[in-house]
């Protein structure tokens, strides 16, 4: 008896491990017969486990959070400082801190290394160079870039870049 294991629609952050990206190879292969393709696919299912260094950031939703949200969105080099936010915002800066614990469950600090971070990721992946990244996403140089990603994430830029 065999059983498909459920998923879930929160999306997960996996280990790219060798056997993984050798299945992933696999299946991206011109004339891979459908029975093979079946197999390969339930071995992926198998392999697959959580990355014990998610980088998934919740999103703040809130009226008061979105600008400070759509801001890094769109730009992830964005120096305002949590003071500035709020005299932009017209709040104290306690009150930008509480909400980011409720709605994020981390302060905003640590939400603005981990959004910088997962940005940082999505460019050393399309094979952009650490120092372009650091500049990109508001560090000053790639050493700077690399200490802050390295706490963020627990590895280092390398480990994301293409080979």
């Amino acid at each position: 008896f065999h059983t498909t294991p459920s998923l879930s629609d929160t999306p997960v952050a996996v280990e790219i491990t060798p056997l993984l990206r050798l299945l992933l190879e696999r299946l991206c292969e011109p004339g891979l017969s459908a029975s093979s393709r079946k197999v390969t696919e339930a071995l992926v299912l198998d392999v697959l486990e959580p990355s014990p260094r998610e980088l998934l950031v919740q999103a703040p939703t809130s009226a008061l959070l979105r600008p400070i949200a759509d801001a890094l969105r769109a730009d992830p080099g964005d120096q305002r400082t949590l003071s500035q936010w709020a005299a932009e915002l017209a709040v104290s800066a306690r009150t930008i801190s509480r909400a980011f614990v409720a709605e994020t469950g981390t302060s905003f600090a640590r939400w603005v290394a981990s959004a910088r971070a997962q940005h940082a990721v999505a460019l050393l992946a399309r094979g952009w160079d650490v120092e372009a990244v650091a500049a990109e996403v508001g560090y000053r140089s790639a050493s700077a870039f690399g200490a802050a990603f390295r706490r963020t994430t627990g590895l280092t830029p390398g480990a994301f870049q293409v080979s």
